[in-house]
């Protein structure tokens, strides 16, 4: 498993360094935080887009397919990319908000703790969403479908910071009550989401989906 990871780190190495900094650079920008940090956590989702697609470019999976990996093992690397990224992207906002705090003199802390916090939620149901399609229809033909699903995502998490923000105080779960609920349905849905991907990653090795 840690070889499998640290081949799709090699090869996202020099895109995922250059993408980086471009999140970094649109984190520190005063009037640029949320796209920066909308930016920073969409690169979850675009490095195992990337590496499936080169893979696949490769014909790596014919090769892989000698070695001691099992499908499970595979696909399931894809998803600690993205995981690694996803951290990646909290650290750039995070460190944007430092940055910015001491250009501006203010940093609203909380408000990064709760972008943070809905963004990388969001991230990883898009992810549970979208890694399917692309196993199951390809990197290229899955590409839009999996741009629909991101888009569909970060507005819908904009979306509902803007209306939570206009709205009153609201009654609220407790917060361990809360991130019990959120921590369920995450796992819920990476469970199906991965089992569904196996499966689709082995009807495509043994030809279904050419």
């Amino acid at each position: 498993m840690i070889g499998l990871l640290k081949k799709d780190l090699y090869v996202a190495d020099k895109s995922g360094r250059m993408l980086l900094v471009i999140a970094l650079v649109f984190s520190m920008v005063p009037n640029m935080g949320s796209f920066g940090s909308t930016y920073a956590m969409m690169l979850a989702l675009m490095m195992p887009l990337t590496s499936i697609a080169y893979d696949e470019r490769s014909k790596w999976d014919r090769y892989a397919a000698m070695l001691p990996y099992t499908s499970g093992k595979i696909v399931w690397s894809k998803y600690l990319l993205a995981y690694f990224y996803t951290l990646l992207g909290i650290g750039i906002i995070t460190l944007g908000t430092f940055v910015r705090g001491h250009i501006t003199g203010a940093a609203d802390w909380q408000e990064t703790a709760q972008v943070c916090g809905l963004l990388g939620i969001v991230m990883l149901f898009v992810l549970d969403l979208g890694l399917p399609v692309i196993y199951r229809f390809g990197s290229e033909k899955g590409r839009f479908a999996m741009i629909v699903v991101m888009g569909v995502g970060v507005g819908a998490a904009l979306g509902i910071i803007g209306i939570f923000g206009e709205l009153p105080e609201l009654p609220s779960l407790p917060l361990p009550a809360a991130a019990a609920l959120v921590a369920a349905l995450v796992i819920a849905a990476t469970y199906g989401s991965f089992h569904l991907s196996v499966y689709f990653y082995r009807k495509r090795q043994n030809g279904a989906y050419l």
